[in-house]
């Protein structure tokens, strides 16, 4: 496995948070580093005469940011790298066959406890593997690990993301389980005895999920919860004021991996948390295809 961490900066006094949620990961794993800043070309050809001085002052940020990450983990390789391009694409391409992508959420807005981040959510929908999205503000971190379980091999690995991360940390992991009774589609379906509360299959999906864990982490405070609702907004509700919540992506490969499942990419547009969005990576990396400008290794 690739053990390379990708870090999308953007300049942001607000991509402090997710700097140190990468090296606090990578340190006890010896994970490499990728610094990456984007000079943002969505729009169009930035004109020769501003392209230079965006490139200089990205260089200058993106070296600041080397340099700290250098102080607080100088164990670790740590590489520093400005594309030009666009962010979303640029950065989705430099972290195929990378272990994480982690990113900031750039958040558009608040309303109550949730941060509402697009620009996140296109990173999440685009990268090859998984991604961490760290929310900007500066608080403390929260407490406690959520997971989404649905039963799905993805699922899986994201409950084994999330026990590691829980027992890492010393803090409680909460496996949760969404349970919804189905809508009928026609009449002939709202004749169906359709079930209309969770019955033992639903909770045998629950504890299969986590089984296995009490022997692996056997200090680990583990809280299963089989809830009844929507997903994301029954994960949301339960993750508010934790310090992560996993989700499995079950999108799809060709053009429809471009989009994320509906439920991580509406845990990720509303971020109750910092949020991992777990998916299979592909097989080979993929090229850039912008321009790259690299520092030398640390």
């Amino acid at each position: 496995m690739n053990t390379r961490i990708v870090v999308g900066l953007s300049g942001r006094p607000t991509d402090e948070g997710a700097l140190l949620w990468a090296l606090g990961y990578a340190a006890p794993r010896r994970c490499g580093i990728d610094l990456v800043h984007v000079v943002d070309e969505t729009w169009g050809d930035i004109p020769a005469g501003f392209r230079g001085a965006a490139l200089a002052q990205a260089e200058t940020e993106l070296a600041r940011e080397l340099a700290e990450a250098v102080r607080l983990e100088p164990h670790l390789a740590i590489h520093s790298t400005v594309l030009v391009g666009s962010p979303t694409s640029a950065l989705a391409k430099r972290a195929a066959g990378a272990e994480l992508l982690v990113v900031g959420s750039h958040a558009l807005g608040r309303f109550r406890d949730y941060v509402f981040s697009t620009r996140a959510a296109q990173i999440a929908a685009r990268a090859p593997g998984s991604v961490v999205v760290v929310l900007d503000r500066k608080e403390s971190p929260g407490r406690g690990v959520v997971v989404g379980v649905d039963g799905s091999d993805i699922s899986l690995a994201a409950v084994r993301f999330a026990a590691e991360e829980a027992d890492r940390h010393g803090e409680p992991l909460t496996a949760v389980y969404c349970w919804s009774a189905p809508t009928p589609w026609t009449a002939d379906t709202a004749v169906i005895d359709w079930p209309m509360e969770p019955d033992d299959s639903d909770r045998l999906v629950l504890a299969e999920a986590v089984a296995g864990l009490a022997t692996q982490y056997p200090d680990l405070d583990l809280d299963l919860r089989l809830e009844v609702g929507l997903p994301s907004e029954t994960l949301a509700r339960v993750a508010a004021g934790a310090r992560l919540l996993v989700v499995g992506s079950h999108g799809r490969h060709g053009l429809q991996r471009f989009w994320l499942g509906s439920v991580s990419q509406l845990i990720v547009l509303t971020m109750p948390c910092p949020v991992a969005v777990i998916r299979p990576a592909l097989s080979e990396p993929v090229s850039s295809g912008v321009e790259p400008s690299e520092s030398e290794p640390v």
